[in-house]
């Protein structure tokens, strides 16, 4: 009986709709949903690459506009620091890191450093002082008010309109700064996920977590520590002959020209070898790179003509800022001597990292034909430059101790206003 109902007839077929067992069609037939499955993939994947096809070029052009707009921001953020006696020293470290990143990377590109982080620090910056305009005009508003009502009662509308738009600013900046800080959060609130997340702590504390990692990420601790060591050594070899030179006006008359016959041969002499071993120092992180002149002549013949070449661009691109040292820099422009010391100095030390990267490669001597000509040809350079310097204390505002302002290798201090 159990037989009779398992097995097939006589046919060859079971009693699954007259098929035989083992070739029965399944009940429910999956492949045209596999099909359309596949078809569906297809036209999203097709959709997706049109969208990143369209895309690509709006991409493009908003990354070289952030870039454009971090080194704006870059150049700020350094003249800025570069103005504050203490954050000089990172200015200082900056422009030193930038020499070491071109010669370990090989790219002379690497001479940006970070500046898509100071695209985000410039665009906080710039989003916040967009948001407060409205309440700076209402608060200008509420002083001409104060100066021409002098009733209580007819100022007390102007009093509560600040109050009101100082509040609704205070909170939409920090939402705005609890969201990442960005352009586009200044410009739209997205009130839906404020009112979503504006109570719970978990924002609060990743907004805090996000900030020291962001901190972190600028390395402003060895920037310091950096421009301080770049600083000392640089002014360790430029304090005798800078001194000397002082000595030519300071000096009792009879030993003047002494001081100056000493002075001034030996500043240009210093000046000769302060670039590379300052940037030696900068890529080594040894301050014992400050004592060798041997390992710093070496350095020198092995690209003779790209240290010259970068040598000359940090004397006469130090130049200008002498102009902004003529007059006591008034406080309504206090930042623009740095300002022009920030656009001078950073090509300078791109040059300098890409021409020390040329001699950190080689493994060998150049010619002793080229290394004699750039020995030769740096001579005029660092004479010029040391006379201009020698005469700068006749021009500047500081007299005889402008001569320790060497901005092309320090800091360039003291350009505050009075």
């Amino acid at each position: 009986m159990n037989d009779a109902l398992t097995s097939p007839d006589e046919s060859g077929r079971s009693d699954n709709g007259g098929q035989p067992a083992m070739q029965a069609k399944p009940i429910q037939d999956l492949s045209e949903f596999e099909a359309k499955a596949k078809q569906v993939t297809s036209l999203k994947t097709g959709t997706t690459s049109t969208l990143a096809v369209l895309r690509w070029p709006f991409s493009k052009i908003s990354r070289i506009v952030e870039w454009l707009f971090g080194v704006v921001s870059m150049i700020g953020l350094l003249t800025i620091c570069a103005a504050i006696p203490i954050l000089q020293f990172m200015a200082l470290g900056y422009l030193l890191e930038i020499s070491t990143r071109i010669v370990h990377r090989k790219k002379v590109r690497e001479g940006f450093v970070g500046i898509r982080r100071a695209a985000r620090i410039g665009g906080f910056a710039l989003g916040t002082t967009l948001v407060w305009l409205p309440a700076y005009n209402v608060s200008g508003i509420y002083h001409d008010a104060h100066i021409l009502l002098a009733d209580a009662d007819e100022l007390r509308p102007f009093d509560i309109n600040l109050s009101i738009v100082i509040m609704l600013t205070s909170v939409y900046t920090m939402w705005a700064w609890i969201r990442g800080g960005k352009i586009r959060h200044f410009l739209w609130p997205a009130p839906i996920r404020f009112f979503k997340s504006v109570f719970k702590r978990d924002l609060y504390l990743q907004t805090i977590e996000d900030f020291w990692i962001f901190a972190a990420s600028l390395h402003l601790k060895e920037l310091f520590v950096l421009g301080f060591c770049g600083f000392l050594g640089a002014a360790a070899w430029l304090f005798l002959p800078v001194l000397l030179c002082i000595g030519g006006t300071q000096l009792p008359e009879g030993l003047r020209g002494l001081a100056t016959l000493f002075g001034l041969p030996l500043l240009a002499l210093v000046l000769v070898y302060l670039p590379i071993m300052q940037t030696r120092y900068a890529v080594e992180r040894r301050f014992k790179v400050f004592l060798e002149i041997k390992e710093t002549r070496a350095v020198f013949k092995l690209a003779p003509i790209a240290l010259w070449i970068s040598m000359l661009s940090v004397w006469a691109f130090a130049l200008p800022v002498y102009l902004a040292k003529i007059q006591l820099t008034p406080r309504e422009v206090f930042l623009l001597p740095t300002l022009v010391f920030v656009i001078f100095a950073w090509p300078s030390r791109i040059l300098m990292g890409w021409a020390y990267g040329r001699a950190y490669k080689q493994k060998t001597n150049r010619n002793i034909i080229s290394i004699w000509l750039a020995r030769l040809a740096i001579i005029p350079v660092v004479s010029i430059y040391a006379g201009v310097v020698f005469l700068s204390r006749y021009t500047s505002w500081y007299g005889d101790w402008s001569l320790f302002e060497q901005h092309a290798l320090l800091i360039p201090i003291p350009l505050l206003g009075g």
